[in-house]
């Protein structure tokens, strides 16, 4: 049976073009593993907020993987830091969505806290759990940015909350979840260290000048590479400071500058302050401002570069290393995060402390002056992302934490399912108890009263019916709750496989129990049908023949009586439309009529014998 799950990535789609002042390595992530689990059967809906009216409600992103655009506040793109005031609407309209489409999930992935804070009610109105990965944590973005943090001030408090109310929250290395223990006190049985990754169809090394003739880059430069989201905590500024200490160093080296909408406000802003760090160490002709690139161009400008440098101030996990040493490139990044976690110091690359350009400034010239060593490391690099860092392999550890859970929803699930059954099995019966009494009386009579004449009952049904048209014949022939009475003369038409066979096979199955009721059934004699639907054809054929023997006919039904409605002498119609409901009543039915038979045959054998010695 397949699974869905539904992630939650309120301003990260993975429709967005990669490098906006919001579209970044979260992007990526949902894309990706949401690919990763649809592989491994997973069916994925990925709700992200509307940012156009342009684009469809529904929108199929790849095979088993859907985004649907759920509107909250103003349809245009918003920052992040906006957001929170419109997570009620986003709510109600994703479950109203959910409803719509009658949509059943087994667990829902919440991405970023503003996602957390829905799946939080989601769990609440569905009773479905969740998974988080928060992306990156308010109590760190606070220490880093203190008044320049825009988030509401209430963000460390609901992440906190989210932590408690998640059945497991996925932390990207090993200082994300310290940072959760230390900060958050968050339950550290719920955290499960799963890192990001890097598709190798996307990043893959490619020969230097084969790169550099694909982007128009002269090749006579030799060039290193700062790629990512133009944003002061990314630390570009420190990697300008850094190539101003050393370029002089190495004349024909160059920096590339990869990422940024200038068309945005923020980012045109930190793009003039860089600029201007440029102009004021003289170094404008040396720096390489390429602004926004398309995703499939990234493999070039990695696989161009002698080294990727990436110092930024902190940093939850960090794709773009991953991406880098898939294309054979070095990475010296900021000790810090998930950088720490993936670039391995002296092996793939290097790490450095942030703000610190002297330091930075040292270690790209020790790594750009040893060729032999940066050979090494590309090879190293290569081998290491692939063995430890693929989608794939991501994918597959999220899958697995999946499966911790799902089961246990399923069962809860299923108990939820039983208990429904239960429940409308207890009205349908306390409806019945209303309806049925006083033709149950009826019935029992006209039964005592055939018996007692000498006739006797002819019982028959079909699939479930006949099983319980036996189970009738074995509680009157036999006993019901009286061991010592005498054995009643009732027969079940479906215990004969030879007639059964035989006639269906020669005539057809419409006419067998009537062929039996003419060979068996007398005049004064009666015959009982079991039937839900009160519509089969060897039912209402029996009534017939057994009426026109001059036979009582009694009917137990559901629905609405069917066909067979008409052509007895007494009904007890079940009201109920479900099969199962009808036939567990016809059950119950059949106790009461054997309850009653033997009880008043008995009374009325007692009676009998009083007048005799009376005599």
């Amino acid at each position: 049976m397949e699974k869905r799950i539904a992630f939650i990535s309120d301003h990260a789609s993975p429709l967005a073009t990669i490098g906006g002042v919001d579209s970044g390595g979260q992007n990526v992530y949902v894309a990706e593993v949401a690919r990763s689990l649809a592989n491994q059967g997973f069916l994925v809906d990925i709700y992200t907020r509307r940012e156009s009216g342009e684009v469809e409600e529904t929108v199929i992103f790849d095979e088993g993987v859907r985004v649907i655009h759920i509107s909250a506040g103003p349809e245009t793109a918003i920052p992040k830091e906006l957001l929170f005031d419109y997570m009620d609407e986003f709510t109600a309209n994703m479950l109203d969505y959910i409803h719509r489409f009658q949509l059943a999930y087994d667990l829902v992935h919440a991405h970023f806290w503003l996602s957390g804070m829905v799946a939080i009610r989601l769990k609440k109105q569905l009773d479905v759990p969740f998974v988080i990965t928060f992306h990156a944590l308010g109590a760190v973005r606070q220490i880093h940015q203190g008044n320049a943090d825009k988030f509401p001030a209430q963000r460390v408090e609901i992440e906190r909350e989210i932590m408690w109310h998640a059945e497991k929250i996925i932390a990207e290395c090993p200082n994300d979840m310290k940072d959760m223990i230390e900060l958050y006190r968050a339950p550290q049985d719920k955290i499960e260290i799963i890192p990001c990754g890097y598709n190798p169809q996307d990043f893959y090394p490619i020969d230097k000048q084969e790169a550099k003739r694909a982007l128009s880059l002269d090749s006579s430069y030799r060039y290193i590479l700062q790629l990512g989201r133009i944003v002061p905590r990314k630390g570009i500024d420190n990697v300008l400071e850094a190539f101003a200490r050393m370029h002089r160093e190495i004349p024909d080296l160059r920096l590339l500058i990869v990422g940024g909408d200038t068309a945005d406000m923020e980012v045109g802003q930190e793009f003039r302050r860089l600029n201007s760090i440029c102009a004021k160490h003289d170094i404008s002709n040396k720096v390489i401002f390429t602004g926004q690139q398309p995703r499939e161009q990234l493999k070039y400008y990695y696989s161009a570069a002698e080294l990727f440098i990436t110092t930024p101030w902190y940093e939850p996990f960090g794709i773009t290393p991953l991406e880098a040493m898939a294309c054979g490139t070095p990475v010296i990044g900021s000790d810090v995060g998930g950088i720490a976690y993936t670039v391995r110091k002296n092996e793939t690359g290097d790490l450095v402390s942030p703000r610190q350009p002297q330091q930075l400034a040292s270690k790209m010239l020790s790594l750009l002056q040893d060729s032999q060593r940066l050979d090494v490391m590309r090879k190293k690099a290569v081998q290491h992302v692939e063995d430890h860092f693929t989608w794939k392999i991501v994918g597959e550890q999220i899958a697995d934490l999946y499966e911790q859970l799902i089961p246990k929803r399923i069962e809860q699930r299923e108990l939820q399912h039983l208990k429904s059954y239960f429940q409308q099995a207890s009205q349908a019966f306390l409806q019945a108890a209303e309806s049925l009494p006083a033709h149950i009386v009826k019935v029992s009579n006209e039964i005592c009263r055939v018996l007692t004449a000498g006739g006797k009952i002819l019982v028959c049904g079909n699939g479930g019916s006949a099983a319980e048209s036996q189970h009738f014949v074995a509680e009157l022939v036999g006993r019901f709750e009286i061991p010592e009475r005498p054995a009643y003369p009732v027969l079940s038409l479906n215990t004969d496989t030879s007639v059964l066979t035989a006639w269906a096979n020669d005539f057809g199955y419409d006419t067998v129990f009537q062929r039996q009721v003419q060979a068996l059934g007398q005049p004064g004699d009666m015959l009982i049908c079991l039937s839900t639907s009160g519509n089969s054809a060897n039912i209402v054929q029996a009534l017939k023949q057994a009426n026109d023997q001059g036979m009582v006919t009694v009917n137990l039904l559901g629905k609405n009586g069917g066909q067979a409605a008409q052509f007895a002498d007494y009904n007890i119609i079940v009201p109920s439309a479900h099969t199962a409901r009808i036939q567990e009543i016809h059950l119950h039915l059949i106790h009461q009529l054997c309850w009653l038979v033997e009880n008043k045959m008995e009374q009325s054998r007692t009676q009998q014998d009083v007048k005799k010695l009376i005599a």
